[in-house]
């Protein structure tokens, strides 16, 4: 008769519910050479597993040639993450942190780097994406990425706290490296000061507040535009009036263009407006959804424009698909620069494109904007028959979809901005085996100190578009 009270997913000879087998070499303590810069910002090194075979180990604040002895803490692919326990002889010379709370943070991982050996790092980063496009000729790549674009300290004007409440107080910041504890960041080397100083001012307020209120808020996300600072709060639950007419005093304290407060998926409610949070796209003002993205800071976005405009200047374009377009940032300089051309721009995010479309009507501007969820349904090639250039700015995971169909029916020119380097080789590569040539690539680098990079690039037709 057969156990029927047996998981029959159980492994045989092995009681279901066991503890799965603990690694045995996490914990063990080696000394490693670190060899170079991983993706990540990590130090690559080598170590010896069981059995003699040799495994990575990633190491976070190190750089090539520290000579160190690290713990490996966690399994990270076919490696391990690993923390410095003690420097042995050969360290090299690390720059001075330029953030106190840069032991601790996860925000930043480079600050370590001097300055000339971190523009380096960040270019050649471009240059592997490049390679793994394709381009296999090493020279060729790297006369392909032109010299980094980068914006200074104290630029960046977008911030995502996470906010959590326990017994040792209220923490508003970013996840602690190794962890998922939060480090209060109560300064910053990279962001705003205005968003610090709200940081500041936010986590004071919550601590008058009782504990079981500050519990149902999540995170907060802080947008820098042009009339002011734009706040959303995530939270659990909708706000007490207690709570409501504290937040508007706060507002009205710190000088907020907005405070607004979001339940799950539900839509963001405006808790309280002093203005209304606006950015300028080539002298159009233009009205920035609760929470919605805008570039990193205004450097990068500017150096992605000119790299958009200086492209444009020799392709005698006059229809243009800007997908992926958000509210704008290239979309009216796109319509409104240099030669007048009409636009048609595409975004899913709903918020996004009623923003646009009341700055469109207001400009009278030459733009045709359309709601269209591009991963689900990506534009066909009746949609991009008439179009001279495409230009697109995904989200991290990339235009996997749309640029399949691109492949195969884009337009001579197709100008790709990516903030993810692994997406953008994946992405270029497609759109090669398709018949483009990629001509041309700016990094941009609008994540000071950190592993993130922004990359454009100019692609053209080689080969006729399918039949």
């Amino acid at each position: 008769m057969k156990n029927r009270s047996r998981n029959p997913r159980s492994r045989p000879g092995r009681r279901s519910g066991a503890a799965p087998r603990r690694d045995p070499l996490i914990g063990v303590e080696v000394d490693v050479k670190i060899a170079d810069i991983g993706a990540r910002g990590d130090g690559l090194a080598e170590t010896t597993a069981i059995g003699g075979k040799s495994v990575l180990v990633y190491v976070d604040g190190v750089l090539p040639g520290d000579d160190v002895r690290v713990k490996l803490r966690q399994k990270r692919g076919d490696g391990y993450g690993a923390e410095v326990v003690a420097i042995n002889a050969g360290v090299t010379a690390h720059a001075a942190a330029k953030c106190p709370h840069y032991d601790q943070c996860g925000g930043c991982s480079l600050q370590h780097l001097p300055d000339a050996d971190y523009r380096t790092w960040k270019r050649h980063r471009a240059v592997q994406a490049v390679m793994r496009a394709g381009i296999s000729d090493a020279g060729e790549a790297e006369n392909m990425v032109a010299a980094l674009e980068t914006s200074p300290p104290s630029s960046r004007r977008r911030a995502d706290f996470s906010v959590i409440c326990t017994q040792e107080g209220v923490f508003v910041g970013f996840t602690e490296r190794f962890s998922h504890h939060i480090v209060n960041v109560s300064e910053c080397a990279v962001l705003i000061p205005a968003i610090v100083e709200f940081r500041n001012q936010f986590q004071s307020f919550l601590e008058s507040l009782p504990r079981e209120t500050v519990t149902i808020i999540r995170n907060v996300v802080a947008n820098y535009s042009d009339t002011g600072l734009d706040v959303m709060i995530g939270a659990s639950h909708e706000p007490n009036l207690d709570l409501r007419q504290g937040l508007a005093e706060l507002a009205d304290h710190v000088d907020l263009a907005r405070l607004a407060w979001k339940v799950g998926d539900h839509p963001a409610e405006p808790v309280a407006q002093r203005r209304t949070p606006q950015v300028r796209f080539a002298g159009v003002p233009v009205s920035v959804p609760s929470g919605g993205f805008l570039q990193a800071t205004r450097e990068g976005e500017t150096a992605l424009t000119n790299a958009i405009a200086n492209a444009l200047s020799r392709i005698p374009a006059r229809q243009v698909i800007d997908l992926f377009c958000g509210i704008g940032s290239f979309t009216f300089p796109l319509a409104l620069t240099g030669d007048r051309r009409r636009v048609m721009a595409v975004e899913g995010d709903i918020n996004a494109v009623r923003a646009m479309q009341y700055a469109v009507g207001k400009a009278s501007a030459p733009i045709e904007v359309i709601h269209r969820d591009l991963f689900r349904q990506p534009l066909d090639a009746d949609a991009l028959k008439d179009a001279d250039v495409v230009v697109f700015d995904p989200p991290r995971a990339g235009a996997l979809a749309q640029c399949e169909i691109l492949a195969d029916f884009g337009p001579e020119w197709i100008f790709a901005v990516s903030c993810n380097p692994a997406t953008f080789a994946r992405d270029m590569r497609l759109l090669r085996n398709g018949g483009y040539e990629l001509q041309q690539v700016v990094p941009v680098d609008q994540f000071l100190w950190s592993p993130h990079l922004e990359m454009f690039a100019v692609l053209r037709r080689t080969l006729p578009v399918a039949a």
